[in-house]
């Protein structure tokens, strides 16, 4: 038997909410990521930030060295070529950057899963003590305190990794359309 399809604008209003409702959950991540380490958190978004401005950073400096090699290339005079290099040289600094910013993302994520494991568990284990042994005779209750304490610490740190990424893309898409816009 066929499957019965939406029409176009319920399912682009059902996809909507969806996002919207993701967001609505990505504030309270935020918030156990904030709580877990404000320093870390800070760290991983000014990472976030330079990664975002530095592709463009990058693509502008080729353009110089491109311009300078073009220049040297009509002109033949030595202060020409070494102006190429020069640019060369600061291309050679922001790829360095980026890469470094990008193992900073990495070591600040990881730093911040295994804090927020840390205070899941404790959050669990307080919430436990003020249980009744009844609960944790149920084996379906037991299951889902531990399914909690063994993803609660990866997932809303997946859900903010995704929003910063999200935000990453975005300035390195709008610093490109400005330098897009400048040529």
């Amino acid at each position: 038997m066929p499957e019965k399809t939406q029409p176009f604008h319920k399912k682009v209003f059902h996809n909507l909410k969806e996002y919207i409702l993701t967001f609505r959950f990505s504030l309270r991540a935020f918030r156990l990521v904030w709580t877990t380490s404000r320093s870390l958190t800070l760290l991983l978004a000014c990472l976030t930030l330079v990664a975002g401005v530095l592709p463009a950073g990058i693509a502008y400096v080729g353009k110089l060295i491109v311009d300078a090699v073009v220049a040297a290339a009509q002109s033949g005079v030595a202060a020409d070529r070494q102006q190429a290099l020069i640019y060369v040289g600061y291309e050679g600094v922001l790829v360095i950057l980026m890469a470094a910013t990008q193992k900073g993302i990495q070591v600040s994520q990881s730093l911040l899963r295994v804090l927020m494991a840390q205070k899941v568990n404790v959050m669990i284990l307080e919430k436990a003590l003020t249980l009744d042994l009844a609960y944790f005779e149920d084996s379906e209750f037991y299951d889902k305190m531990t399914r909690a304490r063994r993803e609660a610490s990866s997932r809303p740190l997946s859900l903010i990794t995704g929003v910063f990424g999200l935000v990453q893309n975005g300035i390195t898409l709008l610093t490109y359309g400005g330098l897009l816009l400048q040529f």
